[in-house]
């Protein structure tokens, strides 16, 4: 999934917000013990409450930003390991 982007940097910052909100509710909801969520995120635009709840539902939260990611970009990815039963 990914949100529509419009180039405006807090539109879209929110838009991809609130589309890891929804998608962290579904994977808490319905991943199997031991699962892995992973999503896209802009640094500057991380949730509070969304790394605590994932913190509190996955053994592991890290940030990654892989290599084929532009130096310039301020994209990040969330990666959550080790779901809780």
């Amino acid at each position: 999934m990914a949100a529509n982007t419009t180039g405006h940097a807090r539109t879209d910052q929110i838009r991809t917000g609130a589309l890891a909100d929804a998608a962290a509710d579904f994977a808490l909801e319905h991943l199997a013990p031991g699962g892995t969520f992973v999503t896209k995120a802009f640094q500057g635009g991380l949730e509070t409450h969304l790394l605590t709840r994932l913190k509190q539902g996955f053994a592991t939260v890290k940030h990654a930003k892989p290599p084929a990611s532009r130096a310039e970009s301020s994209e990040v990815y969330v990666v959550a390991l080790g779901r809780k039963s």
